[in-house]
């Protein structure tokens, strides 16, 4: 359990790694060639988060009510915990100080994607399960769903409350579902682990050769849906065996551990290294500088990492790491 647990902090931690990166682009830092990467990274991001949802999927003894008062402490608290701390802050600082910190929540828009996500396919998957009861069966009309679905999210665009993108995003859940429950995939073996890195790195640059642009957050994609689809799971399953082969790695696999923290801090604490560091705005400390680039990373990680062990302390029920509403059990034992 130590193991898994290890390997699916790191590869949460590279993950998360590379939003930072994408968004500390968004400042010139890391782009017009320092990062060419950012847009195979684009199609692996995100699809990795919705597939580990997938992968943890657990089938609760509470059923469906448990199920989705688990996925509001870990999802949805945050989700408007930061949404309202980070307006109120805006509102009072261009108030009070004229200061305008932009829109700081932004990334805030994958954590509400994620909880419908995880309410459909819950719901889909205990009406299912109730009503059919050979197992193969019940798989496939849950499957054929999902499918559907997410086809009718794809042509759907840009749906308020990002319901669009967890439409089209919901078969990368059932990926994930699909991988633990009948393919077993934390039992694979090493042998076969680097096995599938070989065939993911073959066919990651056919396919990648042939992605175009696409933005799950806008749910607008210039690439098939076949393609996108097969981009989210090569990548990530390249990104989870690595993880398994490098199992730790300092920094990366605590920030990977506390992803939701990272996720939700990031964007804040980049919006303070940039306002603190007026210098680098000059044109030629833009993208020509690498190394201005990466002391920006370094102080945004730095940050990350002090956020984490603060709210992890201090703040650990609005920041998905213990219950705010108590659940079953969790009631009993406490009375």
């Amino acid at each position: 359990m130590k193991e898994r647990i290890e390997y699916i902090d790191l590869a949460k931690g590279i993950c998360i790694l590379l939003v930072v990166l994408d968004h500390i682009s968004d400042y010139r830092y890391f782009s017009d060639g320092n990062y060419p990467m950012n847009d195979i990274f684009e199609q692996t991001r995100m699809p990795l988060y919705f597939i580990l949802s997938g992968l943890f999927f657990k089938d609760y003894q509470g059923g469906i009510k448990e199920f989705l008062l688990r996925k509001t402490n870990r999802i949805l608290v945050p989700y408007l915990f930061f949404l309202v701390l980070y307006r109120v802050l805006a509102k009072a600082l261009w108030n009070f100080a004229g200061i305008g910190i932009g829109e700081i929540w932004a990334p805030l828009w994958f954590l509400l994607c994620l909880f419908w996500m995880n309410v459909i396919f819950a719901t889909l998957y205990y009406i299912v399960k109730r009503h059919v009861n050979e197992d193969l069966t019940s798989e496939v009309i849950i499957g054929m769903s999902v499918l559907g679905i997410g086809i009718g999210g794809y042509f759907a665009g840009n749906l308020p409350l990002n319901i669009g993108t967890a439409m089209t995003s919901l078969p990368f859940l059932w990926m994930g579902y699909l991988l633990n429950r009948r393919l077993s995939f934390f039992q694979l073996s090493i042998r076969w682990q680097w096995a599938l890195l070989v065939g993911i790195a073959l066919l990651g640059v056919l396919h990648f050769t042939y992605m175009g642009e696409n933005y799950f957050y806008l749910n607008t994609y210039s690439s098939s849906l076949l393609l996108v689809y097969l981009a989210g799971l090569l990548g990530t399953l390249g990104i989870l065996l690595l993880s398994r082969v490098i199992r730790w790695l300092p920094v990366i696999s605590y920030i990977g551990r506390y992803s939701i923290i990272v996720l939700c801090t990031h964007m804040a604490i980049v919006k303070v290294v940039i306002m603190l560091l007026p210098e680098f705005k000059n044109e030629s400390f833009w993208s020509s500088n690498i190394m201005q680039s990466l002391i920006v990373l370094a102080l945004t990680i730095a940050g990350c990492v002090f956020c984490c062990w603060l709210l992890h302390n201090y703040l650990p029920w609005f920041t998905a790491q213990k219950d705010l509403i108590k659940i079953g059990s969790q009631k009993t034992q406490a009375s």
